[in-house]
């Protein structure tokens, strides 16, 4: 219970600093992901030491090898839980996009061809292409797009990921 609420205590400092690097728009030279990976790498890695460095004083800091090792693991898998959720909320997703529609429309309900019309390349495809842009996964040569090596890797990443989850796309 102890190293739980260490672990907790962490995960709402690192929120709030990542919440502050927001609201103040402290500039990062790398994108938003490694951004909040650092932020709460940082937390992390200063909250071991201050338990380490106050483990006498303090008896329900964690101490030893499994314990630090059991904030690590429940620390990291919120970290990525949190960078997942971020990147899916960063952009607008369809489903998003029409529930917020269906939401705003109340009780006169949002008709198909008003979805259809929220639903555009412009609002939905272009934002997601710019991110990847940005993020280096493709670059514009000649007013063309190609793909970076960085942008192969993930794609054959991916590709492998939905092969060995036996998924399988048509169209």
């Amino acid at each position: 219970m102890e190293i739980s609420l260490f672990c907790i205590t962490l995960v709402i400092i690192a929120i709030f600093l990542h919440l502050i690097s927001l609201r103040f728009r402290i500039p990062f030279s790398i994108n938003p992901i490694m951004a909040i990976f650092f932020i709460f790498m940082v937390v992390l890695v200063t909250g071991l030491i201050l338990a380490y460095l106050l483990n006498k004083r303090y008896s329900f800091l964690p101490h030893g090898v499994w314990e630090n090792l059991h904030v690590l693991i429940f620390y990291v898998s919120v970290v990525l839980t949190y960078i997942i959720t971020y990147v899916a909320l960063e952009d607008d997703s369809p489903s998003m996009t029409i529930a917020r529609f269906v939401a705003q429309a109340k009780e006169k309900g949002g008709g198909y061809q008003e979805i259809r019309q929220i639903l555009t390349n412009e609002a939905l495809i272009l934002p997601r292409f710019r991110t990847m842009v940005k993020n280096g996964w493709i670059e514009n040569i000649d007013n063309k797009y190609h793909i970076t090596a960085k942008g192969r890797f993930y794609n054959q990443l991916f590709a492998l990921w939905i092969k060995l989850l036996n998924i399988y796309r048509e169209g």
